[in-house]
């Protein structure tokens, strides 16, 4: 009996050792069971977090660059977000679709009125720039705001030309305007000849320069503007600018343009192309204005004056521009007579500047031009 009851008191001690073991078991098992699953929702909120951050960063990249692609990319992956952040980035790609249909809209704006420049023009603009209001908008308003500002700088321009263009013609309204135009030098010898004469007369020409004539006689180039007469190009060395290439052609005309222009410190738009050969392609290559001749007084086929002044004579009329080289001397010799013919006609000389101003409004670039 005393060993019966033994072998129960141990059979319950052992019952409740299991028990307790058991116990211990399932609290184990169920912390680790808790750690994992916080673990797996620690990675979840982490990969979220991920996910959130990279939205964010594609929705930066899409101000920064302003692309499609960026724009679309930066939706896509707002749109797998939970609502409350999901909320938030769409709110700020909607501010940036806001942002850049104004700045779209302006920028056509200003654009057009670039186009055509008017006060008219200006002023819609400045009421456009007025919308970009926003921080971000601010770079491109200044960008704008550039654009409009060089705008009204051409347009003051323009006016101002007009009204030197309107001044010039009104100045010779209802004269017989002639000018005078000497191709070649300068020559040391004969062109300062020919600077005193024109300037006892009063008497303005225009010198159409050799580039490399320049170079050697800068002095008189200097001289032939100080006193009162317009200098431009007539090439670099006096080769037919149509039988050469593209590239050859802008050389010639532009390496005498930019040292004349140097020497006398001031930009001349015309040039004078040798033997008047050009083309379309010799017209294209600067924006400069091409000036032939309307009287040829052929004096390089003489050896006196006479002759020179006869087809002066003969051929002059209101409006014409007369050919002639300063590198001879029976050319030089024959301007006294000329001056003195013209003006008994009642001719007044202007440069071919001053003539192209009161005929054409000014020349034009790229065009070439004759007098009358």
């Amino acid at each position: 009996m005393k060993q019966r009851r033994l072998k129960s008191k141990g059979a319950k001690k052992a019952f409740w050792k299991l028990t307790l073991l058991i116990g211990a078991l399932l609290i184990v098992v169920a912390g680790v069971g808790t750690y994992y699953y916080d673990q797996g929702v620690q990675k979840q909120k982490i990969a979220y977090e991920k996910q959130v951050d990279e939205a964010r960063n594609a929705k930066d990249k899409a101000y920064d660059s302003r692309k499609a692609n960026d724009i679309e990319q930066a939706h896509k992956l707002i749109d797998k977000l939970h609502v409350k952040d999901k909320t938030s980035l769409d709110k700020s790609m909607s501010q940036l679709t806001n942002y850049l249909s104004e700045i779209d809209k302006v920028n056509q704006i200003v654009a057009k009125a670039h186009e055509n420049i008017s006060e008219e023009g200006i002023k819609s603009s400045e009421e456009a720039l007025e919308l970009l209001k926003a921080p971000y908008e601010k770079s491109d308003k200044e960008a704008l705001a550039k654009q409009v500002n060089a705008d009204k700088q051409i347009l003051i321009e323009r006016q101002k030309e007009a009204e030197r263009i309107a001044n010039v013609q009104n100045q010779y309204a209802n004269k017989k305007l002639i000018a005078l135009t000497f191709d070649d030098g300068p020559n040391p010898n004969t062109t300062p000849q020919l600077l005193k004469i024109l300037s006892d007369a009063q008497v303005p020409a225009t010198f159409f320069a050799l580039g490399k004539q320049a170079q050697a006689c800068p002095q008189i180039i200097k001289e032939e503007a100080d006193r009162g007469n317009e200098v431009a190009s007539h090439t670099w060395d006096h080769k037919d600018l149509v039988t050469l290439s593209p590239d050859q052609q802008k050389q010639e005309i532009e390496s005498a343009n930019q040292l004349i222009n140097k020497i006398i410190g001031k930009n001349v738009t015309l040039f004078r192309p040798p033997y008047g050969s050009y083309n379309k392609s010799v017209l294209s290559q600067t924006n400069l204005s091409a000036v032939n001749w309307t009287v040829d007084t052929n004096d390089w086929r003489y050896r006196t004056s006479a002759p020179v002044v006869q087809n002066v004579s003969t051929y002059a009329h209101d409006g014409a521009i007369i050919l002639m080289h300063d590198i001879h001397q029976w050319s030089v010799d024959a301007v006294p007579q000329i001056i003195q013919n013209l003006k008994a006609q009642g001719y007044t000389f202007v440069t071919v500047s001053t003539l192209l101003t009161v005929q054409d409004g000014g020349a034009k670039a790229q065009q070439v031009y004759f007098g009358r």
